[in-house]
């Protein structure tokens, strides 16, 4: 009996703990190679932004990204030589908001390249506002003059 209610137990946790179909989906429709084209904002104006802490947003465009499901790592190339160029390595996660929602919470958080968190308390929570097999739209909502100011990072996939 005790070894029965172990084994319930354990299923349930694996049960409860696993993706949805729709956010296995959504990985392997993000698994793969993108390329951030632009970064563009919900409000008018110039804005100079720094993304995720790193570079400046004209600085991450056509930066070049790669997503594996499998293990929820990835990484980005800065290319622009105006800029700090070079290879991030990252941990990232798309997690659905309510069930069946279609509405995803995207995280990332900085690894070294043996997959080790950098730092233990930081990470980056924004939403995946758009997927198909060949765009992405992820977005950073930030506080701007006392109010939500969004963030959009416009992905297509490429064939790196």
């Amino acid at each position: 009996m005790k070894k029965l209610g172990i084994t319930l137990l354990v299923a349930t946790l694996f049960v409860s703990c696993s993706l949805s179909k729709v956010e296995k989906s959504a990985r392997k429709t993000v698994d793969g190679n993108w390329q951030l084209n632009s970064v563009t904002y919900d409000e008018k104006g110039v804005f100079n932004t720094h993304l995720l802490n790193d570079v400046t947003a004209t600085c991450f465009e056509n930066s070049q990204w790669f997503f594996r499901s499998n293990n929820s790592t990835g990484t980005y190339n800065i290319l622009d030589s105006d800029c700090s160029t070079g290879v991030r390595n990252f941990r990232w996660a798309a997690n659905e908001i309510g069930k069946d929602s279609g509405v995803f919470d995207f995280t990332l958080k900085f690894t070294d390249d043996k997959k080790k968190d950098i730092e233990k308390n930081t990470g980056y929570r924004m939403n995946l506002k758009y997927l198909d097999d060949n765009h992405m739209q992820i977005t950073q909502t930030i506080q701007f003059e006392g109010k939500p100011f969004n963030i959009n990072m416009n992905f297509t996939r490429t064939t790196l």
